[in-house]
């Protein structure tokens, strides 16, 4: 079943034939379209040009004034047309047979037309017109499938590249999937309307997600460009071959389009056009630092990285003497009340305001962040908490401007207080943790820093910690532990003493054996046989 109408053109130079021609093709194949008819080449060669466009059957006659039929087939086949032809004519010669044929023709009818065997030919035209299309159809589909697994490989090689920081160069390859010429990065942030905790309602944030996807697409449709997903608020462009003005309008229509058709404002970073790819990793980090300045000047605006290259990157060394003192007095505050905490901190962000380098504010704010984890080491002794002090850092990465910074930094200094609260009134002591851990794993290899991760104190404190409470050290009280543990074994099994050493952690027999005579004045042996055991 043919699912594409057959386009048919008609032309011969006389009136009767071209006529019959058009009755004979609606009586036997009322469902074909012919889309024009004609009295000679030259007119039929102008109309397909200008007008009609693709077809797939042609009926011409040979002798036609200006343009004859066969100049007319290969005219047609020089621009580019696809289609059968079959020829009409009053000639029965072959030198006009074997032109035709050459021309592609599939079939040669000799004036007068044959009603009765018209409709074969019709047949036989129909067949090999189907067969085309389906055979193009089925081309184009896997031409489709193709190019969107291409897409989705590429989009992948994208994804995977901009989730590092470097790369070596022997990673490079996947460059060459490809195409050579000129690119531009674009990273695209939504602003405020979120915080870094989440969407309220996650299934309506996926609904915007979809309309925000849609609109970027839209925005670059006219562009060759690969999108993909940075994290869960951020989108990356790859544009390719773009002219960079119309990028950029673009830019801008989309950050309109976003704000009126979701609850949301978007900031976008337009980085400079590069055309080797393996610069990606650079470029990607380059946008990400530039969108640090919607700190500093607000969201739902276009920042180019060529606009801000005169900007400073101050570091830490440039932070103003008041800022430390109001981390300090932050840290300080810990030890108090709740209001005295929100007074420190919000006069810390208030001097951070005045900042106008996104990396400065940056330093700063993790400068505080350290120095309130390193505080609560040093006062309670616990083990470095990686996660709280990443987790801080994250919430200074991008923020979608300062108020969220502002809050976000508020709610984790007070996430620490409670912490702090709570360990101290919740935390079972160290020291009985420590000595059933150890009673529990003599025959393991047992360091300081193992049982210190266990009872999550810093190993020096906990040495000091450990000494000042019950008066012997570390490695005294986990010694007594095992020649008591030998002691038991030496008196009420048959297990011998090597088996005993490594049973209570000691590899070496010898040593274990100087050892217990050490704390014991007997040697193991010694021991047993005083015991009156086996």
């Amino acid at each position: 079943m043919i699912t594409d109408q057959i386009k048919v053109v008609i032309v011969d130079d006389e009136p009767r034939i071209r006529q019959g021609l058009e009755r004979l093709i609606k009586k036997f194949r009322p469902n074909w379209h012919i889309c024009g008819v004609f009295s000679d080449g030259d007119e039929a060669f102008r109309e397909i040009h200008e007008k009609i466009g693709a077809f797939d059957l042609i009926f011409t006659d040979v002798q036609m004034p200006v343009i004859n039929g066969l100049e007319l087939i290969s005219l047609l086949k020089e621009k580019g047309y696809n289609f059968y032809s079959i020829i009409i004519s009053g000639y029965d010669d072959f030198k006009y047979v074997q032109t035709a044929l050459r021309e592609g023709a599939i079939d040669y009818i000799l004036k007068p037309i044959d009603r009765e065997n018209f409709e074969s030919h019709l047949q036989k035209a129909e067949e090999l017109i189907v067969t085309d299309k389906k055979n193009k159809r089925l081309i184009e589909e896997a031409e489709e499938i193709q190019t969107k697994l291409t897409y989705e490989k590429q989009i992948q090689l994208l994804s995977d590249t901009t989730a590092v920081e470097n790369m070596d160069v022997s990673y490079l390859d996947w460059t060459r999937d490809f195409p050579d010429g000129k690119y531009n990065l674009l990273y695209i942030g939504i602003d405020n309307a979120f915080s870094r905790n989440g969407f309220e309602n996650k299934d309506e944030w996926k609904k915007w997600d979809v309309t925000i996807k849609e609109s970027i697409r839209k925005s670059f449709i006219k562009e060759r460009n690969w999108i993909w997903k940075n994290n869960q608020y951020s989108y990356w462009v790859l544009i390719y071959n773009g002219e960079e003005a119309k990028i950029e309008q673009s830019c801008l229509s989309l950050k309109t389009t976003i704000q009126r058709t979701t609850p949301f404002t978007a900031s976008i970073v337009l980085g400079q056009s590069f055309v080797d790819l393996s610069m990606l990793v650079d470029v990607k980090n380059e946008l990400r630092e530039a969108m640090k300045y919607r700190m500093i000047q607000g969201g739902n605006k276009l920042f180019k990285t060529e606009s801000l290259k005169h900007l400073t990157y101050n570091k830490i060394t440039d932070v103003p003497p008041a800022v430390y003192k109001w981390a300090e007095q932050t840290v300080e505050a810990m030890k108090y009340e709740e209001q005295n905490v929100l007074t420190a901190i919000n006069s810390f962000f208030d001097e951070l305001k005045k900042m106008t380098s996104p990396f400065l504010l940056q330093e700063s704010v993790r400068y505080l962040c350290i120095r309130v984890i390193n505080q609560w080491i040093q006062d309670d002794g616990i083990s470095e908490l990686p996660t709280l002090l990443s987790e801080a850092f994250s919430i200074t990465d991008e923020p979608a401007s300062f108020s969220v910074l502002r809050q976000e930094m508020i709610n984790w200094i007070m996430k620490i207080r409670k912490m702090r609260e709570y360990y101290r009134k919740n935390t079972i002591d160290p020291i009985v943790k420590a000595k059933e851990w150890i009673h529990s794993n003599l025959g393991e290899n047992i360091t300081i820093k193992r049982i210190a991760e266990h009872v999550h104190l810093n190993p020096t404190y906990f040495c000091e910690y450990f000494k000042n409470q019950t008066g012997e050290t570390v490695l005294d009280y986990v010694t007594n532990a095992r020649i008591q543990k030998a002691k038991q074994l030496l008196a009420a099994t048959e297990m011998k003493i090597y088996d005993i050493a490594v049973h209570v952690g000691y590899q070496d027999a010898k040593y274990f054996s100087r050892l217990f005579k050490q704390w014991t004045g007997l040697l193991p042996s010694q021991y047993r046989e005083k015991r009156g055991s086996f």
